[in-house]
């Protein structure tokens, strides 16, 4: 009988021990935390979930009730770009300019009254960003993906510090210079909301990627386009940066009053380090050469 007893007792211990933190505990609210500062169109914005417990007791989103606890739901303003247990990463969309709120709610599973909803401005104030840039050029201390050793270097270098193509010596090697930026075609115009509210339309096509669109509304906030080229390689003189890309803006006559809140950058890439750093003079290579900028005007 008292056998039967201890290993009933046991099995409950065990059950108990698989049951979370907070999870047999009442809980009073929650709290869904945003960085409101970040919700730019375009962006990546983390968020996490802060639930409080009857006792007073706070757990964070990355700890044992986590967003796999909640039911969350985006009304708009944004799509997930990232979901784990623990963590929840929203991209922010250019297409709600007409309507400009990200709207969330949040509900625990388990005590569905336990419900938060959270509506937060976006933000088009500020400057949105749009960024290519060309592939860096050679260097052996980095980590990369294409198979090249990391090598750490020191102010002091040993002379044997030279790959087997003799990359690091031969300042014309293709790989040390920097890669263009790519070349782009953007076309600008006005458009008119249902609530006829006017705002710019920016269409940018890269010859790498996927057409990107972005609104700004009239006199208010900034886009910044870059297509920079790439930073260039470590060698004895230093790799040429490479070029920026060509950029060819295509704008209607009724946009043009307001293509200043447009900046077209298409600088060359920096130079790449010395290998072997001089204590005085050059101590990087040379910038790659400015891209080209055309601005045509536009009948849709």
């Amino acid at each position: 009988m008292h056998k039967h007893l201890l290993i009933l007792l046991l099995l409950a211990c065990l059950g108990f021990s698989y049951v979370k933190p907070g999870q047999g505990k009442k809980v009073v609210r929650c709290q869904l935390q945003i960085d409101s500062t970040k919700i730019i169109p375009g962006n990546l914005v983390e968020v996490s979930i802060i639930t409080v417990l009857a006792d007073s007791t706070v757990i964070n989103s990355t700890n044992s009730i986590n967003f796999a606890d909640y039911d969350i739901q985006l009304i708009g303003g944004a799509e997930v770009y990232q979901k784990t247990r623990y963590k929840l990463i929203l991209k922010i969309l250019d297409d709600y300019y007409a309507n400009p709120v990200l709207k969330i709610s949040a509900s625990l599973r388990r005590n569905p009254k336990c419900f938060v909803v959270r509506s937060l401005p976006i933000i088009y104030s500020s400057v949105q960003l749009v960024q290519f840039k060309g592939i860096d050029g050679y260097d052996p201390r980095a980590k990369s993906e294409n198979g090249y050793k990391k090598i750490p270097i020191t102010k002091k270098v040993n002379l044997e510090f030279i790959d087997n193509t003799q990359t690091l010596s031969n300042n014309s090697d293709p790989a040390i210079i920097g890669g263009k930026g790519p070349d782009l075609e953007v076309y600008i115009s006005l458009i008119q909301s249902e609530s006829n509210k006017k705002f710019l339309k920016v269409l940018i096509n890269s010859e790498f990627t996927l057409p990107i669109t972005k609104y700004l509304p009239l006199g208010i906030g900034q886009l910044e386009i870059q297509s920079i080229g790439g930073k260039g390689g470590i060698s004895k003189y230093g790799g040429k940066g490479g070029n920026g890309g060509n950029v060819t803006v295509h704008i209607t006559s009724e946009a043009k009053p307001f293509f200043y809140q447009v900046i077209i950058d298409n600088d060359g890439g920096e130079g790449g380090d010395l290998w072997r750093p001089k204590v005085d003079g050059q101590q990087s290579g040379p910038y790659g050469d400015n891209g080209e900028l055309k601005i045509l005007d536009w009948i849709p």
